[in-house]
């Protein structure tokens, strides 16, 4: 009992004027943080005057996002609308810039080539649905055929089929090669990997599944040598084998 009340002793001795004035002052002052914090939290300064986007923002979620405080917007309900409305985004950053901005960057796949299967299919070079162009629209960009297939597809859907991958690398491949780029290079057909071939203006060029690049070097003597630069007369030139077998139209 007489160490509990020494300790008391203590302690009232320590509470000088001086100390309870710097203790209520700081109480005060936290008082007054705490007031001011809740006021700048509540105001209308920081409510979202300004959007910045790089793309098309809905009125849905303007309407959510406008004049909503930036410490209450919720930036998850963003993450989440804009992919429900647009599978075909690869990326998007929101970020807030006090005191009234949104800003809103979205990275765009970028279309890559058409598939074929019914309807024509944009895809980006991950095998990304980028936007669906229906049966009958002109196509804008190489057509990979893979045969037939009963089935539909949607924006942002990814296709993991090999033989996509496959026509995907012959694509580079023919883009590099110059000689080509007077050929119209119409469509690349993968339904059989191993006889793959693609059309340059309306002759056959069968590539199979493998050593692209070889096989057009091939291409490209056949073409100066033998052809004199042109396929007009030109069936088919089988590049599978260790040298080009030409087929003549009749």
């Amino acid at each position: 009992m007489r160490k509990i009340l020494r300790k008391l002793e203590k302690i009232r001795s320590g509470l000088t004027p001086k100390r309870l004035g710097i203790g209520a002052l700081c109480i005060l002052l936290l008082a007054v943080i705490i007031y001011s914090g809740s006021l700048i939290y509540h105001s209308g300064f920081f409510r979202v005057t300004r959007i910045s986007s790089n793309v098309p923002i809905e009125p849905a979620l303007k309407n959510y996002i406008f004049n909503k405080s930036l410490f209450k917007l919720d930036i998850k309900k963003i993450y989440a609308f804009l992919p429900r409305r647009h599978p075909e985004y690869k990326s998007i950053q929101v970020i807030k810039e006090f005191p009234s901005l949104l800003r809103i960057n979205v990275t765009q796949r970028k279309p890559f080539a058409e598939l074929y299967l019914k309807n024509f299919y944009i895809l980006d070079r991950e095998g990304v649905v980028v936007d669906v162009s229906g049966p009958s629209n002109p196509p804008q960009m190489v057509i990979i055929e893979m045969g037939q297939a009963d089935i539909s597809l949607a924006k942002g859907m990814r296709i993991t089929d090999k033989r996509l991958e496959l026509a995907f690398k012959l694509i580079e491949v023919i883009k590099t090669r110059k000689f080509l780029n007077k050929f119209s290079i119409k469509s690349i057909n993968v339904a059989f990997p191993e006889s793959t071939f693609f059309l340059a203006n309306d002759t056959r060029i069968v590539i199979g599944n493998n050593d692209f690049e070889r096989k057009l070097y091939i291409l490209e003597n056949l073409l100066n040598e033998k052809l004199a630069g042109s396929i007009d007369s030109i069936e088919y030139i089988d590049l599978r084998y260790k040298k080009g077998y030409v087929g003549y139209k009749k």
